[in-house]
């Protein structure tokens, strides 16, 4: 089984060590970064599975780089991580759409049932491993293109469902 690829995302480099270390011993593939405009720049040339962010950091926050990745990728699942948020930031940011918000200091044990549930509602881990594991459905498509990938494992979930869905843009 593939293992899941999270894309970490603290200025604060202790934190960002610890809590990287953790996933990594958990089995996951953590990429690690010290800001959301780095972020955004790795999320250009790759797709994770899963973003862990800080709410704050110097340039843009936790919020800010959410609202980018979902502009980008709304069913990129996000985890927001703080030490100093409020119920009321917590509430805005599930209505927006971020998986879950903790405060830190947080126990790695709620950390990672975080991330195995985001994980299995977001439906990535299974839908990637069916597009490995079969490719005749797409095999006139080839690419590498992380935001292409997206799309077509999103277009194979969709595909598997009864939900109606409607494309539209330049062709």
């Amino acid at each position: 089984m593939k293992k899941s690829k999270i894309l970490l995302v603290d200025d604060d480099p202790g934190l960002l060590r610890l809590v990287s270390i953790r996933l990594e011993s958990a089995g996951y593939n953590v990429e690690s970064v010290e800001d959301a405009e780095k972020a955004l720049v790795f999320l250009s040339m790759s797709r994770p599975d899963l973003v862990v962010t800080d709410l704050r950091m110097d340039g843009m926050d936790g919020m800010a780089l959410f609202d980018a990745i979902y502009a980008i990728n709304p069913t990129l699942p996000v985890i927001i991580l703080t030490a100093h948020g409020t119920i009321p930031e917590a509430v805005d940011a599930t209505q927006k759409g971020v998986f879950s918000f903790l405060t830190k200091p947080f126990e790695s044990k709620v950390l990672l049932e975080q991330i195995e549930k985001a994980l299995q509602i977001s439906g990535d881990q299974d839908c990637k491993n069916n597009v490995e594991d079969d490719q005749e459905w797409r095999s006139d498509i080839i690419t590498r293109n992380p935001a292409m990938l997206d799309m077509l494992t999103q277009a194979k979930l969709y595909a598997q469902s009864d939900v109606s869905v409607f494309i539209h843009g330049a062709s």
